[in-house]
This record gives C-alpha cells, structure tokens and sequence, in this order.
C-alpha cells in the first residue's frame, strides 16, 4: 500500500498538475550548465520538503514551488552528501577504467582484469546498499532538523541502522521496487521520481522516528528510579538530609 500511494498521493492535491508541470520544468532545464546545477538543487530541496511534509503527516505533502532560493539551499546540502557518500564508488570506478585500458591489452591482462572484478564486486555491493542506507536515514534527519550535519553524524547513523535494520532494508526494498516501476512510465519518470521517492523516504523517516521514541519511552521505562528520589528528599546538593538526631 505504501508503494501504491507513492505513486497516488500526489493525485489528492487540488494543484497537482501545475506542481508537477513546474517540476517537469525544472527536470528539463537540469541538462544545461550552471542553471541545471541549480535546477537539480531545486529538486533535490523540493524532494526534502516533501520527505519533511509527509513524515509530519501533513495532509497535503505535495508542497508549492514558492520558495525556489529555498529549495536551492536545502538541495544543496542533499547533493552534496550524495557526491561524498558516493565518492569511493566513483574513485574506484575510475581506477577499473585505468586498470582494464592497462591490463587488457593481452589474454593474460584480460584474465587478470576479470579476476580483480569479480573480487571486488561485492564488496562495491555491500558498500553501495549501506551507502544508501545510511544517506535515507541521514535525509529523514535532515527533513527534521534542517541541519547539514546531520548527513555525517556517522555513529548515530549507524545506530540508527543497526537499531532498526529491518526497517531500513523495508525502505531499500519499497525505493528499488518505486526504481523499477518508474522505468515504466518513461518518460514521466524523471518527473514522477521525486514524489514518489520523497513520499517513500518520508514515510520512512516517520516511521523511524516513531520507532526512536518508542525505545526512548521504553528506556526510561525501564530506569530505576532511586529510593530517596521516589521518597522526594533529596537535598539541595544531591544528597539526603540526615535524620535530625544525627543532625550535629
């Protein structure tokens, strides 16, 4: 249901095709330099407004393109965790190009390119999926707090990825399902990408925040509570007052 109403919610909005007309706008200016630099800023900040909306469970999610420098600010610091998150994908990619015009100019370079690929593509797999996961949980992060920082706070992330793998892998199953409908609908696709991914990334920070106040509420549940804070006498400076035979 979830992945249906990715593609539906923004249906329910009563300007929903001039939104989606402007965002078509922006998809088709994101080829030219510098403008489509911003434009891809735009988007990115618009998709961010939209994970904001529907994780505070917004009735109409589907915001209005009517703070563009806005959307430009916020894309930015989106972008820019996506390059870094993906740099040593893109570094590696460069050093196989090197590798494969270096050493398959023979047989034996060809086998030995081969071997080096199948050897590291898993690991590149691995690296890509927690790359993923963790920028989705750094995105509904970011959505909540507007803070830039939020992307490369690397041990929260990972305990937030380690405390709720499950719901992670549920994000990176439903995004990739969202991936493989999109390619269907070209070419609305680049259009409908941003909703649709926005609306599922949302979602998944609404759940995810849901689920940390649940373990917060349960922690402090779980707390014992000291005797002489139950008891309510505890002093000024932290310690219990004496009975007052003992007082000297």
């Amino acid at each position: 249901m979830e992945l249906l109403r990715a593609f539906t919610f923004m249906f329910k909005e009563r300007r929903w095709l001039i939104k989606l007309a402007q965002t078509a706008l922006f998809v088709v200016l994101c080829p030219l330099p510098v403008i489509g630099l911003l434009c891809l800023c735009a988007l990115l900040g618009y998709l961010a407004e939209i994970v904001h909306n529907v994780s505070r469970d917004y009735p109409r999610p589907l915001p209005e393109w009517d703070h563009i420098g806005e959307d430009i600010a916020k894309g930015a610091h989106v972008l820019l965790a996506i390059a870094l998150y993906h740099l040593p994908l893109i570094l590696t990619g460069g050093l196989l190009f090197v590798a494969r015009e270096t050493l398959a100019v023979s047989l034996f370079g060809s086998l030995t390119f081969a071997g080096v690929l199948a050897a590291i593509m898993p690991l590149l797999m691995i690296y890509c999926f927690l790359a993923w996961a963790l920028l989705a949980i750094g995105l509904a992060h970011y959505a909540e707090s507007w803070e830039s920082g939020a992307f490369y706070q690397f041990n929260n992330l990972l305990r937030g990825l380690g405390s709720h793998g499950a719901l992670t892998l549920q994000w990176l199953v439903y995004s990739f399902a969202a991936s493989m409908i999109l390619l269907l609908l070209l070419p609305l696709a680049p259009v409908l990408f941003f909703p649709a991914q926005g609306y599922l990334a949302g979602n998944f920070g609404r759940r995810l925040h849901a689920a940390r106040m649940q373990m917060r509420d349960a922690n402090i549940g779980a707390d014992p509570v000291p005797d002489v804070m139950r008891m309510g006498i505890v002093g000024q400076e932290g310690r219990a007052p004496l009975p007052s035979n003992e007082r000297a």
